[in-house]
């Protein structure tokens, strides 16, 4: 069938199925999906059905599951557009043999890619060490129903469809059924159901994907009925009643839609009261140190527990428990993930000869470092499939978040001013190249080599690692767009920009590259604004009032203590901003790069001791910076539309 015939088929619909919200939390969906083929008669699809699926049902323990993708036969001998097309061998189990190990909130393109990818290879290779291990999703957001309402209708599996190819015409995928997700709840469907089976003895850990947004998010009067319910020994019982708590919050959406930390303090609290050993929280967030961020959140939920005025006996020692007893490992992950557009559902029958409402359309290359910190020491044997488990992940997330998730928004902002779509499209333009090696190696290597919490061993590693970085920037089958990479922009700087920026300044380097991306950026926002376009951001509101009506431009910009911290008083990072700004307004966004490649960084202007120090001092205040804003409630509400850059 070709590409127009398919187009024809339900083309609105189609648009509404193809909304995944790819590497993040929370991205708006419409309505049920609705693929468009789904109506159509094998023989109206171009071919018969060659392997068909396992029939589905609502049970999930019946039959064998034999991962059978629904591959199509072409007319007339045909072959799939993509002429290297392999499949991988998946899993074949009976799965009333197997048991939910893991609960996972946040069940997106990223964490299908990621997380997934790897237990459905364990699986295959060591059944019975992984058959207690498969996961149960989570969904805290309304639009999560319909990733629930795909998987449950997909008999609980789904296609990742991993492409390469730098080259338009020599394009690669290798395509792998996933069939580790056993289930899904929606918390706000009946937040009971979900506490009770986070609470339940199987599950030994719970995992996020929630955005670096969705850290920041208070707990509400709701949240606070849940856990005190919990601690007191009522939830769960017929004394609780959802309703009437409802009704003396006056708040009955909001107490009926826990917020994800509300779920899991409600949930650590029925295992407290329960005696029941807690769980591993473990975050797959592109947050540095996510270990303990997810810590330092679930103290501070603890802290507004207390405030908020709890009456259970035990709130204090459960504090303590959540403090000590439970284990929070810190992970790097990293999987180029876009989020599924409708043209990769409407043209996988004819590119690779399958067809799904949802795959999941990712690079090849995944990579995952995980702290050996669990409960028990309970967890998958996820080294034997790849993955490193290591005492320190803070080296290796550095490396990564800075030379990969700050480059790629580098990239963006200017690739977009130039005029161009895809990440391809920018990593192999002339002068952006130039400027990303640049901004790599003389500003992210160089603080990178002098952070104290950098490995040396891993220093003689960051040319390669970059390099490697923008070779799979270049592979055009990803298709992964800039504008993708622009959501957000304020909590990537904030989390993973400003204190390389901050490292390099206090090391003696004029750190010009980031000022040309913070111009870029501004430039950005301020266009969106002009045009009448909605900021995908989390913090929308404030990021923007620079550049509506009776703003004051760069200057209100750069004036964000939220966003930019110490940086809003250094003189000399605030000039070059503007003038990065004043290039591109006037001339372009090509001559803002020429300018700021030719002011190469100097070599550092003070000893590298004396730099730690100031290094270390910034991380303290940051640190402190955060706990203030958690503890003064100077939190925004979670968002509606939300998607994270690629990790």
């Amino acid at each position: 069938m070709t590409f127009s015939a398919m187009r024809a088929v339900g083309m609105a619909s189609a648009r509404a199925s193809a909304l995944s919200r790819g590497t993040a939390r929370g991205t708006a969906r419409a309505g049920p999906l609705n693929h468009p083929l789904a109506n159509l008669s094998p023989k109206g699809r171009g071919g018969r059905v060659a392997r068909p699926r396992p029939s589905r049902s609502s049970s999930r323990n019946v039959a064998i599951v034999h991962a059978a993708l629904r591959r199509l036969d072409c007319p007339e001998g045909c072959e799939p557009s993509w002429k290297d097309v392999a499949f991988k061998n998946a899993p074949v189990f009976d799965r009333s043999e197997t048991s939910t190990g893991i609960a996972h909130i946040g069940v997106g393109g990223f964490h299908r890619s990621h997380q997934q990818a790897y237990m459905n290879e364990l699986l295959a290779r060591d059944f019975d060490a992984a058959k207690t291990w498969l996961y149960t999703g989570v969904g805290v957001m309304p639009n999560d129903a319909g990733m629930r309402d795909y998987l449950r209708g997909n008999d609980w599996s789904y296609p990742i469809v991993a492409r390469d190819g730098a080259d338009g015409g020599e394009l690669r995928a290798t395509v792998e059924e996933v069939v580790t997700i056993r289930d899904m709840l929606l918390a706000y469907e009946d937040p009971v159901v979900a506490i009770e089976a986070l609470a339940d003895p199987a599950i030994k850990i719970v995992s996020l994907t929630i955005t670096e947004f969705g850290y920041r998010v208070p707990l509400h009067k709701g949240d606070f009925a849940l856990i005190d319910n919990a601690l007191n020994g009522i939830l769960g019982t017929d004394a609780f009643d959802l309703d009437s708590i409802a009704e003396e919050c006056a708040l009955e959406e909001e107490c009926k839609a826990p917020t994800t930390f509300g779920l899991i303090c409600a949930a650590a609290a029925l295992r407290f009261e329960r005696g029941i050993k807690p769980f591993t929280l473990m975050s797959c967030d592109n947050l540095p140190e996510n270990g303990e961020v997810c810590k330092k959140r679930m103290t501070s939920a603890g802290e507004e527990l207390v405030c908020g005025g709890l009456c259970a006996a035990s709130l204090d020692a459960f504090v303590v428990w959540i403090q000590t007893a439970v284990k929070y490992p810190s992970t790097m992950v990293d999987r180029i993930t876009p989020a599924t557009s409708w043209e990769d559902i409407a043209t996988l029958p004819e590119r690779c000869g399958i067809e799904d409402e949802w795959p999941v359309m990712c690079e090849p290359y995944k990579h995952w470092v995980i702290e050996d910190n669990f409960v028990d020491d309970e967890r998958p044997a996820w080294e034997t499939v790849g993955a490193v488990v290591v005492k320190d992940v803070i080296p290796h997330e550095l490396m990564k978040v800075r030379l990969l998730n700050v480059t790629h928004s580098a990239m963006c902002y200017a690739g977009i001013l130039a005029g161009l779509t895809h990440v391809h499209e920018a990593v192999t333009h002339g002068k952006l190249r130039a400027y990303l090696e640049t901004l790599m190696r003389d500003e992210i290597s160089a603080t990178l080599a002098r952070n104290p919490g950098m490995d040396p061993a891993l220093i003689p590693t960051f040319d390669a690692y970059g390099e490697s970085v923008l070779k799979r920037f270049e592979n055009v089958a990803v298709k992964d767009q800039l504008d993708r990479i622009a959501m957000d922009g304020s909590e990537k700087f904030r989390v993973q920009g400003r204190g390389v920026v901050l490292e390099g300044l206090a090391l003696g380097l004029e750190m010009k590259g980031f000022a040309m991306y913070v111009a870029a950026w501004a430039t950005f926002l301020a266009r969106e604004v002009a045009e009448g376009r909605e900021v995908k951001d989390a913090g929308g509101q404030q990021v923007t009032a620079a550049f509506q009506k009776g703003g004051t431009g760069i200057e209100a910009f750069l004036d964000m203590v939220d966003i930019f911290g110490e940086l809003t008083a250094h003189d000399g990072w605030r000039r070059s901003v503007r003038d990065a700004h004043a290039i591109i307004e006037n001339d372009g966004v090509i001559a803002a790069i020429d300018a700021a490649l030719g002011a190469a960084p100097p070599i550092v202007a003070m000893e590298d001791m004396a730099a730690a120090s100031v290094i270390e001092d910034h991380m303290r205040e940051a640190q402190v910076e955060d706990d203030t804003a958690q503890a003064n409630g100077s939190l925004v509400e979670e968002p509606v539309s939300v998607n994270v850059a690629a990790m």
